[in-house]
């Protein structure tokens, strides 16, 4: 499982995840039956798979691609059921201590809005509980399970 402390080089993610994309490496899950929102084309595609490996989008392919290229009985798969999947949303400026929660109850409510990633300012707990209070912020956002910058 990648966590935030133990991401792997970039290159050798980049290099891994073409080629399950290209079909050389199978990956290890494979969502199927998915609609999937573009952002680029503002529309949504029916009839998906989603590729994913250690913990990561490899590539969006036609339906029963890696049936074709794959012995199914190798990779786990799991049927979205015609749902659609959208890419996760970043939420670019905010004030966690604004909201009146610790950063993980704040975590808590965005993934379920889709917000995955977001940009704090924390300068109002700054000017309230001086460096300790950015320190403990600090140390609760970190076991939150969204990327807060």
């Amino acid at each position: 499982m990648i966590t935030r402390f133990s991401v792997p080089n970039l290159y050798k993610s980049t290099i891994h995840l073409a080629n399950v994309a290209a079909n050389k490496i199978e990956p290890d899950l494979v969502l199927t039956n998915a609609r999937v929102l573009s952002t680029y084309t503002d529309r949504i595609s029916k009839q998906k798979e989603i590729w994913i490996s250690k913990g990561r989008i490899a590539s969006v392919k036609e339906s029963g691609t890696a049936k074709k290229y794959f012995n199914k009985e190798t990779f786990l798969t799991y049927d979205v059921k015609e749902n659609i999947l959208a890419p996760g949303l970043i939420d670019p400026h905010m004030h966690i201590e604004s909201s009146m929660m610790t950063g993980c109850a704040y975590a808590e409510a965005s993934l379920l809005n889709g917000t995955t990633t977001i940009f704090c300012d924390s300068h109002e707990i700054g000017n309230v509980c001086d460096v300790n209070g950015i320190k403990w912020m600090l140390e609760d956002c970190r076991k939150a399970p969204l990327s807060i910058f």
